[in-house]
């Protein structure tokens, strides 16, 4: 008996996995019958589903869509196949409120998520050791409407996953950790009544529609912020790394396909920093949503509302996002008697809890930060610039309180911008208008407090958190900031950084060149103090009215001025100055610097008189340019045919010629 289940399960998967497209759709319904008939055959089963969904060959065909479709709705199958428990009554509670409020709200929503609530009422969830959750892997998968309500996973893994269509998860338990970080969703994303037991993680995740989580649990922290996966040198996952690829970021107003960095090469990060967090371009929902624990929204993004009407905080909190509308949420009294810190919007604060109150504090409006109520979250940009005005007198008047100024206006314009920036004015709608010129205001607010002047006081020790914002017009000439987060900016129309000081600042991710800031008009960074290698991964749109030094086309500037007048020795000064500056000084590029002279050779023997000057060896007559050329007719070494098995010999010779020639055209005869 035994053989002929595993001959049909590897019939069926090998039909599943073989080049014809018609055959999947029988393949996948004998799977499904296999795996109801026999549920030990439950997981190798969806295991097998889950490779074809992964499968980038499927992926590519263009009549696969309908058979990965149904592979979803088979795994979605597979995943409810799961015996129920006691009832939840808290979580019935919150789901069916949830349901009350989404009603209000969308009517679909609100009929999904009651049926949710009825399915629901049978159980409480299971821990992450629970042998009838399915575990899935749908890491990189490209997916086509899915429908995952009501199902039970263990383990599972959406990382880097493109999720093209409808996407429905309500109602659906996580037992293990739910795996989410850089997945991209094109249409509305609906986990209303969701239970996450372990981490729920959407670190650098793009919700490019609604994202819905009303009525969701989170057991274990709830991880929108950055998203990068930071691996020690040793972790046995550097094996995987060259396979995952997170889906290109094409954004609006965002240029660096590289963005979403799937690990950072440090042995250390703490939670706070790295890249950017999860991304909502439309309304996104929390209301009725538990945090058992840490609730983290570092550096994610709110393009439109953001709601939080109704939940429950249980842990840490990072929600400093002027979008955030928290009516009627509150603490829980694990919160309160663990006192975890929560950084919540200015404008909210929480109250002191009556006596008869169930749970902990209440959210409430900051009366202290009055007569600022969270203006920056309206719609109308005119009462944001309002807000704009208060919050810089706010900030004049209460010292203690600038930083905290100064993080809402940057979370303010860290909101994804709903048009192109660099559209002509005449173009815009008379919102986008508004839109633009209430950046310039609040981009001004920041500038204007921290550039000396007779006028006011400058802010002191401020911090700018301005990764992946877009920015129109910057302008921080002579501004004195304590350290500056431009990772992954975009910055449009013309920036200015001339005789501004930065104690620390960061134009890409750390020990990477991916996240790097982009410059789409003319820069200046004249007298600018920026830390060394900071301008180096940039890209400059407008190259020809760039006026900075660090970046990697100063570099080669300096190269090309050696065919002016520049005598050697300013020609060296300069070129080491620009390799140093863009590449940092780093032991082996200080090296490089010391060894590399900017200088004059004699021609061949035969023709001694056809000199050459460019980078040669310091204190020889051996230039770069001949080293690389002699490097052509060299086998490939040893250690780069290691590094890359796939390397030709005349694909050796294609790049080492291409490294000659570059060198040759930086020299002047």
């Amino acid at each position: 008996m035994q053989s002929d289940v595993s001959e049909v399960y590897q019939r069926a998967a090998g039909l599943l996995a073989g080049p014809d497209i018609g055959l999947h759709p029988a393949a996948l319904r004998e799977l499904e019958a296999l795996a109801r008939t026999h549920p030990a055959q439950r997981r190798p089963v969806a295991d097998a589903v889950c490779r074809y969904l992964r499968d980038p060959v499927e992926q590519a065909a263009d009549g696969s869509v309908g058979p990965r479709a149904a592979a979803a709705a088979t795994l979605a199958a597979l995943a409810r196949l799961h015996p129920t428990t006691e009832p939840d009554t808290d979580r019935v509670r919150d789901t069916a409120t949830a349901t009350a409020t989404a009603t209000a709200t969308a009517t679909a929503t609100a009929t999904a998520t009651a049926q949710v609530s009825a399915d629901a009422a049978a159980d409480t969830g299971c821990g992450a050791d629970c042998g009838a959750c399915l575990h899935i892997d749908l890491t990189g998968a490209v997916l086509p409407d899915i429908d995952f309500s009501g199902c039970r996973f263990g383990l599972a893994r959406f990382a880097d996953a493109h999720f093209r269509g409808a996407c429905v998860f309500d109602g659906a338990h996580f037992a293990g950790e739910a795996l989410f970080q850089r997945a991209v969703f094109e249409s509305d994303a609906r986990f209303t009544g969701a239970r996450f037991g372990d981490s729920a993680v959407f670190g650098r995740t793009r919700f490019r529609a609604g994202a819905d989580f009303s009525g969701a649990r989170f057991q274990g922290i709830a991880w929108f912020g950055r998203g990068e996966e930071v691996l020690s040198e040793d972790d046995p996952a550097w094996d995987q790394v060259e396979a995952w690829r997170p889906v290109a970021w094409e954004e609006r107003d965002e240029d660096d396909p590289l963005w979403p960095l799937a690990v950072l090469e440090d042995d250390y990060q703490s939670w706070e920093e790295g890249g950017d967090g999860a991304r909502f371009n439309g309304r996104a929902s929390f209301s009725h949503a538990r945090f058992e624990s840490a609730a983290w929204f570092w550096k994610a993004r709110f393009g439109g509302e953001a709601l939080f009407h109704q939940a429950v905080f249980g842990g840490r909190v990072h929600l400093v996002q002027p979008s955030a509308d928290l009516t009627g949420a509150r603490l829980s009294d694990t919160a309160r008697d663990e006192e975890e810190e929560q950084d919540w919007p200015l404008g909210w604060t929480t109250a002191t809890p009556d006596p008869g109150d169930r749970g902990g504090a209440r959210l409430i409006p900051d009366e202290s930060v009055a007569p600022y109520h969270g203006q920056l979250a309206d719609d109308d940009p005119e009462i944001r610039r309002t807000g704009l005005r208060v919050l810089g007198e706010l900030g004049d008047a209460e010292p203690e309180l600038r930083q905290r100024v100064v993080d809402t206006v940057c979370a303010y314009l860290r909101m994804p911008l709903g048009f192109d920036a660099g559209a002509d004015v005449f173009t815009l709608t008379p919102s986008q208008f508004g839109e633009a010129r209430t950046r310039r205001d609040a981009q001004r607010l920041l500038a204007d407090r921290t550039r000396p002047s007779a006028d006011r006081p400058i802010w002191e020790d401020i911090h700018l958190h301005l990764s992946g914002a877009t920015l129109i017009d910057f302008d921080v000439s002579e501004c004195r900031v304590a350290q500056g987060d431009f990772t992954g900016t975009q910055f449009h129309g013309s920036t200015t950084f001339a005789g501004a000081s930065f104690g620390a600042v960061s134009f890409s991710l750390p020990y990477a060149r991916e996240g790097r800031a982009s410059f789409h008009g003319p820069a200046d960074f004249s007298d600018a103090r920026l830390s060394h290698g900071t301008l180096g991964h940039c890209l400059f749109h407008a190259d020809g009215s760039v006026r900075a030094t660090g970046t990697g086309q100063d570099l080669v500037r300096m190269l090309l001025r050696a065919r002016g007048a520049l005598s050697p020795a300013d020609i060296t000064d300069g070129f080491r100055t620009a390799l140093l500056t863009a590449a940092s000084e780093t032991p082996d590029n200080l090296s490089c610097a010391e060894h590399l002279e900017y200088g004059t050779v004699p021609g061949p023997s035969y023709a001694p008189e056809r000199k050459r000057s460019g980078l040669k060896i310091i204190g020889t007559d051996i230039l770069v340019s001949d080293l690389a050329w002699r490097i052509e007719d060299a086998p490939i070494p040893d250690s780069v045919a290691g590094d890359l098995p796939g390397l030709t010999a005349e694909q050796w010779s294609a790049a080492t010629r291409f490294i000659t020639l570059l060198l040759g055209a930086l020299e002047a005869e």
